[in-house]
């Protein structure tokens, strides 16, 4: 199906160049940002929704609940989840992209966390209506960190996984859906990191 926005060149020629990156982001870019709590978190994950506000048409927001329905089927399936950008229509509110931007550790607690946010992210996908544009999964590391495991945890896109309950959710519907994975390569020190690198997974 066509994409009128063009948002997958978009948001591949914007990690490639960074011009909205540079201009809105200097703690990503320049200064750096302290790696404390949930700082790198909530920088990489506003700048992921203000990508989207530099698109005609578009309204981008940060961390919106989608309502456990699936269309599809008019009834409750399963909890709420919040995706770290959603981006809409504006002349129709119909939903057109999510985003999760995560870290990545070479320990099973953040791999864990890892897996989470990607089955939220493909929840999130079909509570939507399963025909968005574009599905984005951001990892960040640290310069050197090697992310042996990670295509165990994208195959879930494609091949979905099995809830606690023992519900379904199947993966990705290709021919409406496009699936980009960006790894960001956080380089400096805990006390100030920059993000320039923005490399392409699949």
């Amino acid at each position: 199906m066509e994409d009128k926005y063009q948002l997958k060149p978009f948001i591949i020629n914007e990690f490639d160049r960074g011009n909205i990156r540079g201009a809105n982001f200097p703690m990503l870019t320049t200064y750096g940002v302290r790696d404390y709590s949930e700082s790198v978190h909530s920088t990489g994950l506003n700048y992921l929704t203000e990508i989207g506000r530099h698109i005609e048409g578009i309204t981008s927001l940060s961390e919106f609940p989608v309502y456990p329905v699936n269309p599809q089927y008019s009834h409750r399936v399963t909890r709420e989840v919040r995706p770290d950008s959603l981006w809409f229509e504006k002349e129709t509110g119909k939903p057109l992209f999510i985003a999760e931007f995560e870290r990545f550790e070479n320990s099973k607690l953040k791999h864990n966390k890892l897996r989470e946010k990607i089955e939220n992210l493909l929840l999130a996908y079909h509570q939507l209506g399963g025909e968005l544009r574009v599905i984005l999964f951001v990892y960040w590391s640290y310069q050197g960190a090697i992310p042996n495991d990670i295509e165990n945890y994208l195959r879930i896109f494609d091949e979905g996984y099995r809830m606690a309950n023992g519900k379904h959710i199947p993966g990705l519907n290709s021919l409406h859906t496009k699936c980009l994975v960006f790894q960001a390569v956080a380089s400096g020190s805990k006390e100030s990191l920059t993000i320039n690198q923005w490399i392409q997974v699949r």
